[in-house]
């Protein structure tokens, strides 16, 4: 069981293996699925690369209408 390192190196993943158990179980039986465990993480967790670009994106879209709104009220 390889990757027990990987999941005590990552505090979050492992966060969500104890909020969702029955990962323990297909993950005991069947080692090769630790990637679509992984995957599955990442995307409820809002982790991958594609969720921080999205909040990025957002970030910039509140610093423009802030910056909008500064504007207005010189």
């Amino acid at each position: 069981m390889d990757y027990f390192n990987y999941l005590y190196q990552h505090e979050d993943i492992l966060m969500y293996l104890r909020f969702h158990p029955k990962w323990y179980k297909i993950l005991y039986y069947d080692e090769n699925m630790f990637q679509t465990f992984l995957n599955i993480a990442k995307k409820d967790l809002k982790i991958r690369m594609v969720d921080k670009l999205d909040k990025f994106n957002q970030n910039v879209s509140y610093l423009k209408l802030l910056k909008g709104f500064l504007k207005k009220d010189e």
